[in-house]
């Protein structure tokens, strides 16, 4: 038994080391192949070569990502080919565009002559990309105004922003490719966010270009102060006198009472006016809903800082004899 695993042994090792001949065989056999095929001359290939614009950087700026490459058909020796093929050392193709903004395309038929020249000592055998497309932008400033966007805050309940809202500097200047400027408009919004606001507002806030021209555009400042205005109106109540008009003799009140307690919210800032105001609820028969035969309180004189008013009742259905 020990003598048939010596001899079992020992063949599976000598089976293992011609296999291994056989593998550096064909290796060896393969190599001398493929370095015999790439001195030969006369291939033709398709190979993706790179190719870079060139422009004054200054002036223009791309808005959409340039072409890096162009597909060509070439001819030569082997080791020629495999280096483009693969890239190896190759550097790219430049092409030079002198007024990148009048227009966005450049035909085969504009670079053929000069890269097939690059591509020596392999011929250009023909370019199946046929036109390039690009777009470059001429760099401009422009001023745009900026503008609160009041849709972008609350103010607390109970609160109200009033006056004017002041924002300092009031324009910007923007440069940048020209198509994303004119996109901007004439006026950028500035937005607030966080809590509802419930005092005076005076902040210096970040300006925010939209997301599409972000990475296009500069802007100087990059602050804007904003300033402006917010009250709170206050609850308070108040008797109201009831008086009649143009109510004719057999017409009376379902409810005859002379006055109603009226609840309202008022400025805090003109919360002492309120000691010299004299209200009164007016019942105007000529007023009068006839469908259902009742007439609601009118309120002379109400001022513009007094809002959220409340009677209780507010309407009195008419009684006639």
């Amino acid at each position: 038994m020990k003598r048939f695993q010596k001899y079992f042994g020992n063949f599976k090792k000598k089976k293992t080391s011609d296999i291994k001949v056989v593998v550096l065989c064909v290796i060896a056999a393969t190599t001398f192949w493929v370095l015999n095929a790439l001195n030969k001359d006369n291939y033709v290939t398709v190979v993706n070569y790179p190719i870079a614009f060139q422009y004054n950087a200054q002036e223009y700026m791309a808005i959409e990502e340039l072409p890096s490459e162009v597909r060509i058909e070439i001819n030569g020796n082997g080791w020629d080919l495999f280096r483009k093929y693969f890239n190896v050392n190759v550097s790219p193709f430049i092409i030079e565009l002198s007024n990148p903004d009048e227009q966005n395309f450049l035909p085969s038929t504009a670079f053929r002559r000069s890269l097939n020249e690059v591509l020596s000592p392999t011929d250009l055998v023909s370019i199946l990309t046929d036109t390039l497309k690009f777009e470059i932008n001429k760099i401009i400033t422009a001023q745009v105004d900026l503008e609160l966007d009041t849709t972008s805050f609350e103010v607390a309940a109970h609160h109200k922003l009033v006056g004017p809202i002041s924002l300092s500097p009031q324009t910007v200047e923007v440069k940048g490719p020209s198509s994303k400027i004119k996109q901007l408009g004439s006026s950028l919004f500035i937005s607030l966010e966080g809590t509802k606001i419930d005092e005076d507002y005076n902040q210096y806030v970040p300006i925010v270009l939209p997301e599409v021209q972000k990475k296009y555009l500069s802007i100087s400042p990059q602050t804007v102060n904003i300033n402006f205005e917010v009250i709170a109106f206050l609850e308070g109540n108040k008797r109201l006198k009831l008086q009649k008009k143009h109510f004719p003799k057999d017409v009376h009140l379902d409810n005859e009472i002379n006055s109603v307690l009226l609840k309202y919210r008022v400025d805090e800032r003109r919360v002492e006016d309120l000691k010299d105001l004299e209200l009164e609820g007016i019942l105007d028969y000529r007023n009068r809903n006839k469908k259902d035969s009742t007439v609601s309180i009118e309120i002379n004189n109400l001022p513009e800082y007094i809002e959220s008013i409340s009677m209780e009742p507010k309407v009195f259905r008419l009684v006639y004899e």
